[in-house]
């Protein structure tokens, strides 16, 4: 049986697709970007959402979903899963559209996914444009490793990363 996402188990896809349509909740409401925000989901269960603004006087997106991984990077307690959104533009075949787009991982998996949910704004809001997009994969992971790095457990990822990258090299024959 495969994972419904690359390298996401199936309550980590809920909380991605969570975040899409928070983001895209978000994005109906401002015209110029909602404040980037991480859901997280904790080793008891309890579900987390933080914003991340890196300045008050010159907000900026990059710079706040830069401060995001920052924090998610030194996480303590280590969330189970994570997913991180923010509000841009995305260009498919020279077609430039707004976006909301949406970094997910799940520990102790070896990456995550990055997906986004393109639309245009019409007089009577967001009019969405197909599907959610897997755009790709994210070869780093978001989160630290609970032992932390150079203990006990960091095996345990190495082997999953082995175990997934077979599994990956299966489907494409």
């Amino acid at each position: 049986m495969t994972d419904p996402v690359p390298n996401l188990g199936n309550d980590a896809t809920a909380t991605l697709f969570d975040a899409i349509d928070f983001a895209v909740e978000n994005a109906e409401t401002t015209e110029s970007g909602f404040v980037p925000f991480v859901l997280a989901v904790m080793p008891d269960g309890e579900k987390v959402a933080t914003r991340y603004v890196d300045s008050e006087e010159n907000f900026t997106v990059e710079g706040s979903v830069a401060l995001a991984r920052q924090d998610l990077a030194a996480a303590d307690p280590v969330p189970r899963h994570v997913a991180l959104a923010w509000d841009g533009f995305l260009t498919l075949d020279e077609d430039r559209t707004e976006a909301v787009f949406v970094d997910a991982y799940e520990q102790g998996r070896p990456e995550g996914v990055r997906f986004a949910q393109r639309y245009y704004r019409t007089s009577g809001g967001l009019e969405m444009i197909g599907n959610p997009l897997l755009l790709g994969h994210r070869p780093e992971p978001m989160l630290p490793h609970p032992a932390g790095p150079g203990q006990a457990g960091d095996g345990r990822v190495a082997a999953i990363a082995r175990i997934q990258a077979m599994v990956d090299e299966r489907k494409r024959r």
